[in-house]
């Protein structure tokens, strides 16, 4: 089983228009309302594809009975732990054309209490569990060791652990050797420059220095150009022949599901290339399905099985 933590959810809010012009008034085509951020947007694709997965977060008071609404429906299981914060509202507008406008509030920050009790809740969940994925931003005052310690709190109860988390928060947990790290190319950048690491000259750069820093195996996701893989002394390429048009707002979090459901099923971390090559490959078909769906935190099995034999994989000299 995977547990999933998202310590900034939001209210997802997708706004469908022909094209969005700056300045002007729009008449929005169709909206959806879900419960959202990047963790529970992890759990609901493991749901669609058939695995088995809780997920944690602090929720406001005041929009506890939507999220379990939402996740019920969808059949997503969750432990929200309530806040007195109101939960921040996150608005998509998606043009015809596929681009993707993003509208994010910043959350409130959570008092020491709840996170005492997001841990206790991961703590519970730990002996049914053998993954633990933390994805998303943080609320502001947010303190930077969250992630490590509930990274060491995760290993402590054997756990392995998917790190989606960027800047302070992942600087601070390397130390702790997490199992797998993916950040974009943008967020690693961002997280070396903050180590003191100065500017890195590439993609695959960057993830053999994530290595270095701490971590166990690094992914970084460069967009339309794939995936790059290092662990040891392997390091891969993934990536489509051709990128798809569509909505990309949650292929990141496909994409953590399909590792997280990885590492749920095998002892440890692959070894090998071959090995990795399988696993980038579920990576890629997984989060491209996702851009094929109108909103985040859902997969068609049937886009993946059709995804998967096109994916393309190549050896990179580090």
């Amino acid at each position: 089983m995977i547990v999933t933590f998202t310590p900034n959810p939001a209210l997802d809010i997708t706004y469908a228009v022909p094209f969005v012009a700056l300045g002007e008034t729009h008449r929005v085509a169709s909206v959806s309302e879900r419960a959202g951020g990047k963790g529970l947007n992890v759990a609901a694709v493991l749901t669609s594809m058939g695995c088995r997965s809780v997920a944690v977060a602090p929720v406001g008071e005041m929009d506890l009975d939507l999220f379990a609404s939402d996740l019920g429906a969808r059949r997503v299981p969750h432990r929200l732990v309530p806040s007195p914060c109101p939960t921040r509202r996150s608005v998509a507008v998606v043009e015809a054309s596929g681009r993707v406008t993003l509208l994010n509030e910043p959350g409130i920050g959570q008092s020491q209490r709840v996170w005492d009790r997001v841990a206790d809740e991961i703590e519970a969940l730990a002996p049914e569990a053998s993954t633990l994925t933390v994805s998303g931003s943080f609320p502001p005052g947010t303190a930077p060791d969250l992630v490590r310690r509930v990274t060491r709190l995760a290993h402590e109860a054997g756990l392995r652990v998917v790190l989606d988390v960027s800047g302070a928060p992942l600087s601070r947990a390397l130390a702790m050797r997490p199992d797998l790290v993916k950040p974009n190319r943008v967020e690693a950048a961002q997280t070396l420059t903050g180590l003191g690491r100065g500017e890195v000259p590439s993609v695959p750069g960057a993830a053999r220095a994530l290595v270095a820093a701490g971590a166990r195996a690094a992914i970084i996701s460069d967009g339309t150009n794939g995936l790059v893989l290092v662990h040891d002394d392997v390091a891969l390429r993934a990536h489509l022949p051709r990128p798809l048009s569509g909505n990309p707002t949650g292929a990141g979090d496909a994409l953590t599901a399909s590792l997280a459901a990885d590492l749920d099923g095998d002892g440890d971390l692959p070894e090998g290339p071959e090995a990795w090559a399988s696993v980038l490959r579920r990576g890629v078909a997984w989060s491209a399905a996702a851009v094929l769906q109108p909103v985040a935190g859902a997969v068609d099995p049937a886009d993946v099985s059709r995804l998967l034999p096109t994916v393309e994989i190549e050896e990179i000299r580090l």
